[in-house]
């Protein structure tokens, strides 16, 4: 069961009686389309890692079965966004502005994970390296980078 959460809720009201994981869970909580295909974030010391389960609707061919490409082209650039976000101390949800997907191989019909390197983290930008696999981190699926741009709150920066 997911929890909605107001967005409008600071960001160190968000991290004093949490850890990282619960604070990942409620920027993804804040993405319509990861509630919908049940995203989460199961703790991993590694990092962030985005777990995508497995539900017959994300099959796009059913002849191989493989998942559909824009639910994984949907995973890498949430992931991107999860990671940017949790990097900005202003906790300001980024827009996308460009990505570029890249699928490596067919996507079999199991859970499949995400996990994001952040190439540049700006005071406006970010580019963020999004790398999917399903049994073998070395052996990926897709990767990808997402090009990221943040709200400015102040009319001078």
């Amino acid at each position: 069961m997911t929890t909605i959460v107001n967005s409008a809720k600071p960001y160190s009201e968000l991290t004093q009686s949490s850890d990282e994981s619960t604070v990942y869970q409620t920027f993804l909580a804040r993405i319509p389309y990861a509630r919908h295909l049940g995203l989460d974030i199961p703790k991993d010391p590694a990092g962030i890692v985005v777990r995508l389960p497995f539900h017959e609707a994300l099959i796009g061919n059913f002849m191989l079965p493989a998942l559909h490409g824009g639910v994984l082209g949907a995973l890498i650039e949430i992931t991107a966004r999860i990671a940017a976000q949790s990097e900005d101390g202003k906790a300001r949800c980024p827009r996308i502005l460009d990505s570029n997907i890249n699928y490596l191989r067919s996507a079999q019909a199991k859970h499949t994970f995400a996990s994001a390197e952040i190439i540049r983290q700006g005071r406006r930008t970010s580019l963020v390296q999004v790398t999917c696999w399903q049994d073998e981190k070395s052996r990926p699926i897709t990767t990808g980078r997402v090009q990221l741009l943040f709200a400015t709150t102040d009319i001078n920066s």
